[in-house]
């Protein structure tokens, strides 16, 4: 038992061999094996590429693949007023708290924070739908603060 070199991986097998263990290649190419091969034989021997290609038949091709389109990125606030939009057309028509006068009430906790921690929830204020009225009383009382604690004797 000697080795040998594949004829199409070019690696070492043994002589006695019937295929490469490597790629599946019978020992010996077939115009040079001494002795005749049966037909089944032939027929269950892998090959990759020694084989004679027929011409009638088409060559399969590859595509490349389709790039597939990307997911449509926006913006949070956009996904969040979709988002309400949806909430309000599910949501029976009842009419949210307004005052009188079409700004939207200060929360009590908003109330009592202002009151205690002005300089922090005082900008709770800027939000949408807050009176004038509203933002003045609650930057005065932080002016009033401000004023109070600078004029204080250290």
């Amino acid at each position: 038992m000697a080795l040998i070199e594949c004829y199409e991986c070019k690696r070492s097998i043994s002589s006695e061999a019937t295929a490469c263990i490597h790629c599946g290649a019978p020992a010996q190419p077939a115009h040079t094996q001494a002795h005749p091969v049966t037909a089944s034989a032939q027929t269950s021997t892998i090959s990759f590429g020694s084989l004679p290609r027929n011409k009638a038949v088409p060559e399969a091709v590859a595509l490349p693949p389709t790039p597939e389109p990307l997911p449509k990125v926006m913006p949070a606030a956009a996904g969040r007023l979709r988002r309400q939009q949806a909430e309000t057309a599910t949501r029976p028509t009842t009419q949210p708290q307004i005052n009188a006068d079409g700004s939207r009430p200060v929360e009590g906790w908003l109330k009592i924070m202002v009151f205690l921690l002005p300089m922090v929830f005082v900008w709770f204020l800027l939000r949408n739908g807050h009176s004038l009225k509203q933002r003045l009383f609650g930057f005065g009382w932080l002016a009033l603060l401000i004023l109070a604690s600078s004029l204080s004797p250290k």
